[in-house]
């Protein structure tokens, strides 16, 4: 399953604003999942998070953003300083997360703040920065090629798994749904037994 994925990831023809806007998508699902998510479960979410956002953040400074600049010209230039600083910001960030456990009172925080500022960074990127690439001349196609090439060499050197569909909360949902179900019929079997039993018990008493 993952390494089907990584195939569409990679391989499928993509420019660089549809393969960046997937992986802002992907962190916000498991951003969402880790709300929602077990304190044995938020390690290994929060380590995912971490890992993904720094692949991320790596092949927009390495491509992203030379190239952007470049195609701005120094007078347009200035939403990609803002958007480095911001990705200092969440470096900073992502050391502490990765730093701490769940036990720690300020991990949860940590990746809430975390959220936050990608939530932002990811406003600013998807309603400035990408609408105004797609007016330069720069040629997205290719330089999504770049982004995916540059992404699979990151993913693979630091041993990171790739992206599974963003489904686990309907999964989720699905299995809280089964389990308040079959709790239900538990409790309904066992006021079933309690109403047989007392049945009987009044029975044996009139006799």
């Amino acid at each position: 399953m993952a390494r089907a994925t990584h195939t569409r990831s990679t391989d499928a023809p993509q420019d660089a604003i549809a393969l960046l806007k997937q992986d802002h998508r992907t962190v916000e699902a498991l951003f969402a999942e880790f709300e929602e998510a077990d304190e044995s479960e938020q390690s290994e979410l929060a380590t995912r998070i971490c890992q993904l956002l720094t692949v991320h953040t790596q092949i927009e400074e390495e491509l992203l953003y030379p190239q952007a600049k470049e195609a701005f010209g120094e007078e347009d230039d200035e939403m990609v300083y803002e958007a480095e600083i911001e990705h200092g910001s969440a470096k900073e960030l992502i050391a502490k997360i990765e730093a701490g456990t769940p036990e720690d009172e300020h991990f949860k925080p940590l990746v809430k703040v975390l959220s936050e500022y990608v939530k932002h960074h990811v406003k600013e990127e998807e309603k400035q920065l990408f609408p105004s690439l797609k007016e330069t001349e720069l040629d997205l196609k290719e330089l999504g090629s770049q982004l995916a090439h540059r992404k699979m060499e990151l993913m693979e050197q630091m041993g990171i798994e790739a992206e599974e569909p963003p489904t686990p909360q309907r999964k989720r949902a699905s299995s809280s749904r089964s389990t308040r179900t079959s709790a239900s019929k538990r409790r309904q079997a066992r006021a079933g037994s309690r109403s047989k039993s007392a049945r009987a018990s009044h029975t044996r008493a009139r006799h």
